[in-house]
């Protein structure tokens, strides 16, 4: 946890820890995030909110540093005499003076709220700042730098006509860059997708535009390039070594047309991956338990013949005690062999928070963890929410996990909100805009469904909240998936604008 120092580092909040209701004291706390700059909120008055037939005006409660909430309700309720009909419930506040903000940060008791807005008033009009669809425990919403004195929170859509939402907080900071000494943007990308050879066929100025990706990232994990046979034998697919070596070759070309050469990008391999060669779970787990040593040692001498930074293993997942306890030999043997090769080589590992039977010498052995923030489906079918990322940093640190080592995991593609198993390309959606990570009528291979994203600016939500709870990153699974950076609504450009914001000399 970092500890705030000096005036101006005024809070630690943490997610969770106050609540309107009954907390599960047996419960710990998720990770907090620290702010260097004071919450521009202090000394606030509520204006004016709207209310609904017998609902209370509690909206004072926002201003309030204690337990008390503002309960909004459905707009399906009838106003209370005197207020407008409206689709939405909402509060204005006038702050203590006229100030510049860049940062929000909203508590909610519950998860009711299905989408909100932020509202300054800039030259006599209302100006959304910052719009999405959820709140939850802890939200960070990062935005341009606006200068105002007024403030209005509208919730816009509930989960339920019954239900009210709570709603704890709302503060505001302008938060200041900050030099940090080590953090990553990674991201795992294909060679068969996105072929490099291919896109130097397209021209320069495609080459330039796709390099873009590496101004942003500064670890390149090659996904889906090797995998291994039932005798422990590394392969290379259908485009055998050559073909790898060239696509490789075409990718390091790609990554120096980037704009920023001071920029450092490392480059490493996944060299276990399930799933990207069609080898079930089972599969990996049998040929791992055989020749595990045989692997580990053929990893390394691959990583230095192609003079890459490191290796990556996404083993998806270890099902037994036997097989946990290949997991530890293996990663042990691993990381000597690599670090031999290179005492800077780096060792990442895929990993998921609710799979973690290694031992805790193991966990810690690993240079950067990959953390599939994806795939969990919440109680609205979301699947790459902040608050999923805050849940599993918490089962990270609990079994003993360095947070300085973890990148949350951002999703470019959609999943149904039923969880069935496809994968829709942020790339490919049409409607896809900055803000919204839920679209309806998703056309996916040759289907129709309602899916949700990890759209750019909950992708820069992701990053902002990494930076401030002292996590080691980010990562981005994959880069074919997402629209190129020629596109206001990419998600690296989501990412990008965070790092631009709060973080110097990236």
């Amino acid at each position: 946890m970092k500890r705030a120092i000096g005036a101006l580092c005024a809070l630690a909040l943490l997610c969770g820890t106050a609540a309107c209701a009954k907390k599960d004291k047996a419960e710990a706390p998720l990770p907090p995030v620290t702010l260097q700059s004071p919450d521009l909120i202090q000394g606030a008055a509520v204006l004016r909110e709207s209310l609904k037939q017998e609902e209370v005006p509690d909206a004072v409660h926002l201003l309030e540093d204690n337990d008390a909430c503002w309960t909004p309700q459905s707009p399906a309720r009838r106003p209370a005499e005197g207020h407008p009909d409206a689709n939405n419930a909402a509060v204005e506040l006038q702050l203590a003076r006229v100030s510049t903000f860049n940062t929000a940060v909203i508590e909610e008791v519950g998860n009711e709220v299905q989408y909100f807005r932020l509202q300054a008033l800039v030259q006599g009009e209302w100006v959304t700042v910052y719009q999405n669809e959820k709140i939850q425990a802890l939200r960070l919403c990062g935005f341009g730098p606006v200068t105002t004195g007024r403030v209005r929170l509208s919730i816009d859509k509930f989960r339920s006509d019954e239900a009210p939402a709570q709603i704890r907080s709302l503060k505001l900071y302008n938060e200041p860059k900050r030099s940090v000494d080590h953090f990553e943007v990674t991201a795992y990308q294909r060679l068969d997708g996105d072929v490099p050879t291919e896109i130097f066929a397209k021209g320069e100025e495609y080459v330039r535009n796709y390099a873009r990706y590496y101004d942003v990232y500064s670890t390149v994990i090659v996904f889906g390039a090797v995998h291994w046979d039932a005798d422990g034998n590394l392969r290379f697919g259908s485009q055998g070594e050559a073909g790898f070596a060239r696509e490789l070759a075409a990718l390091k070309e790609i990554i120096s047309h980037r704009s920023n050469l001071d920029h450092a990008v490392k480059l490493i391999a996944a060299t276990l991956a399930d799933g990207s060669w069609q080898d079930e779970e089972n599969g990996v787990n049998a040929y791992m338990a055989r020749h595990w040593e045989r692997i580990a040692d053929q990893t390394a001498a691959f990583v230095e013949k192609y003079g890459l930074d490191g290796a990556d293993i996404d083993w998806e997942y270890p099902r037994t005690e036997e097989d946990w306890l290949v997991f530890d030999k293996f990663i042990a043997r691993l990381d000597d062999g690599l670090k031999a090769y290179n005492p800077n080589a780096i060792l990442s590992g895929a990993l998921s928070a609710w799979a973690l039977g290694m031992r805790k010498d193991i966990l810690q052995r690993f240079d950067q963890i990959q953390f599939m923030a994806y795939d969990g489906r919440d109680i609205d079918g979301y699947q790459s929410g902040l608050q999923q990322a805050q849940e599993g940093l918490r089962a990270f640190i609990e079994n003993g996990a360095d947070i300085a080592k973890i990148n949350i995991g951002i999703a470019a593609y959609g999943r149904p909100v039923n969880g069935s198993p496809f994968w829709a390309a942020w790339r490919g959606l049409e409607t896809a805009n900055y803000w919204d990570s839920k679209y309806y009528n998703v056309p996916d291979g040759g289907q129709i469904y309602d899916g949700t994203f990890c759209a750019p600016a909950l992708a820069g939500d992701k990053t902002a909240y990494a930076l401030f709870s002292g996590a080691g990153g980010v990562m981005v699974f994959r880069v074919a998936c997402d629209k190129l950076m020629d596109d206001p609504n990419s998600v690296a450009r989501g990412i990008e604008n965070a790092l631009g914001r709060y973080m110097a000399g990236w």
